[in-house]
């Protein structure tokens, strides 16, 4: 499944690979404080090959994305939102030329020992 929009310089066509390889690098820098889950807040174990861990959407013309964590105790909700919210506006602009018209994270649980559920989001309405 892909995405794709008309735009000035021509068509853009983003594979749902790609935007799954940008948000697993964005959660890369935070060293394993992070890990992707489904909407329903499981792990994924395999998020190369299982892209059940973002939403898109395409509204008037901007991407709309939703990122479903798992975060570890101890780490600051609003430091990883904000944190990937700017890093995945920046990187989708760069690589993909594309302006996000919002950016949710959606955190679906804290990682103690045990998945304690949450369901906070984090959002940001054209965080460019």
């Amino acid at each position: 499944m892909f995405c794709e929009r008309e735009t000035p310089r021509g068509r853009v066509s983003i594979d749902k690979a790609v935007l799954g390889g940008i948000i697993r690098r964005e959660t890369d820098l935070f060293e394993g404080k992070v890990l992707l889950s489904d909407a329903k807040g499981r792990p994924i174990k395999n998020p190369g090959r299982d892209m059940g861990f973002f939403e898109f959407s395409w509204a008037e013309g901007l991407l709309d994305l939703r990122v479903f964590v798992i975060i570890r105790m101890g780490t600051s909700i609003n430091a990883v939102a904000t944190g990937m919210i700017r890093g995945l506006s920046d990187s989708l602009a760069s690589i993909a030329d594309v302006r996000p018209g919002g950016v949710s994270i959606i955190v679906k649980g804290v990682l103690s020992r045990n998945i304690s559920r949450r369901d906070i989001e984090v959002t940001a309405q054209n965080p460019w």
